[in-house]
C-alpha cells in the first residue's frame, strides 16, 4: 500500500471526525411563565414555578404530596381553595413568616421578592 494514499486516507477520517465533533451553538430563549424547563438535577421537565421553589429551598419543608417540617402543598392548595384573599395571604406567609396555621413549628419569612412570593403562591394553589 502505498504510505501517500494511507496518510491522505487518515486526514480525511480525521477531518470528518473533528468536523462532527464540533461544538455547535444553540439559541434558546428564556423560559416564559407557565412555560416546562428542564430541572438541572434530574432531568426531569418543570414549570417555571416549581424550579422557583426548588431555587429557594422551599422543598427543605415542604413537599408538593407529602408534609414534611411544613405542609403539603395540595394540603395548602384545599385549605385556601375558593378564599378571597388567598394568594394575599399566602404571599404574606412566604415573605413575613408564620405562625400556628398548621402546627407550632413556625415558617420564617423567606428570601424571596414579592413577585417570586406571587408566583409561588399562584402555583401552590394550582395544585391538586
Amino acid at each position: 500500500m502505498n504510505f501517500r494514499y494511507l496518510l491522505s486516507g487518515g486526514l480525511l477520517v480525521l477531518a470528518l471526525f473533528s468536523a462532527s465533533c464540533e461544538k455547535k451553538e444553540e439559541k434558546v430563549e428564556a423560559p416564559k411563565q407557565g412555560d416546562v424547563v428542564q430541572n438541572v438535577q434530574d432531568g426531569k421537565p418543570v414549570s417555571e414555578e416549581y424550579a422557583l421553589a426548588d431555587k429557594k429551598g422551599c422543598f427543605a419543608c415542604h413537599d408538593i404530596r407529602t408534609k414534611k417540617v411544613g405542609p403539603a402543598y395540595v394540603e395548602v392548595a384545599r385549605k385556601y381553595a375558593g378564599k378571597e384573599n388567598a394568594i394575599e395571604e399566602l404571599v404574606r406567609s412566604i415573605t413575613k413568616g408564620s405562625m400556628g396555621k398548621w402546627g407550632s413549628i413556625p415558617m420564617t419569612p423567606q428570601p424571596v421578592t414579592e413577585e417570586e412570593a406571587r408566583k409561588l403562591a399562584k402555583w401552590i394553589l394550582s395544585l391538586k
